[in-house]
């Protein structure tokens, strides 16, 4: 590849890397593998096994190799927090390396705990009040009743809680934040002088936020981009200053002040939402946790995203790398639920439930990878593109959007396993309400990625002439690897790679309708017991299914009720 191609997506090096021993990166769960051995390539294959000291090894999926930079990466996922464990990597007629990797505990270590005084208008936390890893964090909270930050949004501070530049080993705990002018909590990045500090190791958790945002004084009083937790780096350029290592884990998120605009109000012409997010970062560093949230409107006021940043096409945007997104509700949103576009390498994303969405998750585009995204569930998805036609006439968003029309943003490997798109029915509507594809190549290219045991079902399956077309997967196999495999799908097929569904199930799902949460298969539905056996992500079943949810295990939960 070109000199020029590697500079711009920021991998490692031009041309070939030099031989670098293994190298790994945690989260509560999860653990990002880097190696680059001599003689590396396509055509060997590099193993991975794992196990917790004292027990039997087991299989993860093998590590993706990257020829721009040769190099291997991949992730071993659903690992036991605080845990420590030995992982074995083997190149294909090759050397064998081994190496240590822990886990991040999930039980914090508090050096103090200070009192937010009653009333307050706002609070700031400056670098000063840090804790350490020796030491522990330091803790801000309220009790119930004495834990509400209302502030007036016509005057004052942009934010209810300011993390000032430099801070770290902080948790923000159990406020109800009220009325922000913009930002619930933000992450500030100092200008004035610019300091050389990072902020890192941020929990914020427990909280209520809502009534936070603002609106751009053009284009009529748009509702600007503003998150309830915020951290906007866009002007640093050290990557080593921006924020590193931020948990945002079991807060409410809801009801903002202002409502984003549909991509269609009523005319030919196309606006892309612009409005509230649950959670932005543009530009915010990377190895961060976003987990067990619920993020949701019923005032009439709906998100852009629920999660997202920038920017999308790049090696970096959200989250970034070394990150993982899992067991969110995520509602109420006129664009993405979860946009991870950008670089996503070796990030995570499962377990989260979509509904009244445009886009499930959106990856356009993974432009380093590899990227990991199972065992997510969509639901609502009609009436989000241009409420004023109805879901039958309207055009209708993806599980998946995926691609980029700049080549230099394309190729970074793609695992879609075990997603569910339900298909609920709509009260006087011709179709149902769900999602309009599985995958979609809506933003340019698609290829490298693999598609296994997921449920495509999408809301028409015939393409009729005169009315919007849509397909369970529609990419670009000729441009480049999509490996389609095992599937359950009730659309057609474009361009869909060298399998094409060859032990895929064309049909609707059946299914079992137990308690809430319940989206498993009944055992006469295709697919019930006929999934693919992948390592690390199913192999724990006899006879795994296709689609989210296991047979014979409890109802899935999300959100912040969910613990």
């Amino acid at each position: 590849m070109a000199k020029g191609f590697l500079a711009a997506i920021g991998l490692a090096a031009c041309g070939a890397a030099a031989a670098a021993a293994p190298t790994s990166v945690p989260t509560f769960h999860s653990l990002g593998l880097y190696w680059s051995p001599d003689g590396g390539s396509e055509e060997r294959a590099a193993t991975v096994q794992f196990r917790e000291k004292g027990a039997g090894w087991r299989e993860a999926l093998p590590l993706w190799f990257d020829a721009r930079n040769s190099e291997y990466r991949g992730s071993i996922v659903e690992l036991r927090p605080g845990t420590e464990y030995e992982i074995r990597l083997s190149l294909e007629r090759g050397r064998s390396e081994t190496l240590t990797a822990k886990t991040w505990s999930e039980e914090f270590r508090v050096k103090k705990t200070v009192q937010v005084p009653a009333g307050s208008p706002r609070l700031v936390i400056n670098a000063a009040d840090s804790g350490s890893e020796a030491e522990g964090y330091v803790v801000f909270t309220a009790a119930p009743g004495k834990n509400v930050i209302d502030q007036d949004a016509l005057a004052g501070n942009e934010s209810c809680v300011v993390v000032k530049q430099g801070t770290h080993h902080v948790i923000i705990r159990g406020l109800e934040l009220r009325n922000c002018r913009r930002y619930g909590v933000s992450l500030e990045r100092q200008f004035e002088p610019v300091l050389d500090t990072q902020t890192h190791d941020i929990v914020i958790e427990d909280n209520r936020i809502s009534g936070w945002g603002g609106t751009r004084d053009k284009e009529g009083q748009v509702a600007d981009w503003d998150g309830a937790v915020h951290c906007n780096y866009w002007r640093e350029t050290d990557d080593a200053k921006r924020p590193s290592r931020i948990v945002i884990q079991r807060n409410t998120l809801f009801n903002p002040r202002h409502g984003a605009n549909p991509w269609r109000s009523g005319t030919p012409s196309q606006k892309h939402p612009s409005g509230p997010q649950g959670v932005t970062f543009d530009r915010c560093g990377s190895n961060h946790v976003i987990r067990h949230n619920t993020i949701y409107s019923d005032n009439g006021k709906r998100f852009m995203d629920g999660l997202g940043g920038g920017d999308n096409f790049s090696a970096k945007g959200f989250p970034w790398a070394d990150s993982d997104i899992y067991g969110n509700r995520i509602s109420q949103a006129f664009d993405d639920g979860i946009e991870a576009e950008g670089g996503n390498r070796n990030v995570r994303i499962w377990g989260n439930y979509l509904d009244e969405v445009f886009t499930a998750i959106a990856n356009a585009s993974v432009t380093v990878g590899p990227l990991y995204v199972w065992r997510n569930v969509s639901n609502r998805m009609g009436g989000m593109n241009n409420p004023e036609l109805g879901p039958d006439r309207e055009e209708r968003g993806p599980f998946i959007k995926g691609g980029s029309r700049n080549p230099q943003m394309n190729g970074g490997r793609a695992y879609y396993f075990h997603n569910t798109a339900l298909q609920p029915a709509g009260a006087g509507t011709r179709y149902p309400l769900g999602a309009g594809w599985g995958i979609s190549k809506q933003a340019g290219t698609l290829f490298n990625f693999v598609s296994r045991n997921n449920i495509w079902q999408i809301h028409k399956e015939p393409l009729i002439n005169g009315e919007p077309k849509f397909w369970s997967i529609r990419a670009d196999g000729d441009k480049g690897p999509v490996d389609a495999d095992y599937d359950l799908y009730n659309g057609q097929l474009a361009n869909a790679g060298r399998n094409a569904q060859r032990h895929g199930f064309a049909g609707r799902p059946v299914y079992a309708v137990g308690a809430r949460g319940d989206f498993s298969l009944k055992k006469n539905s295709p697919g019930f017991g006929a999934a693919e056996r992948i390592p690390n992500f199913n192999d724990q079943y006899p006879k795994p299914d296709v689609g989210a949810h296991q047979s014979g295990t409890p109802p899935m939960r999300f959100g912040a009720e969910a613990l």
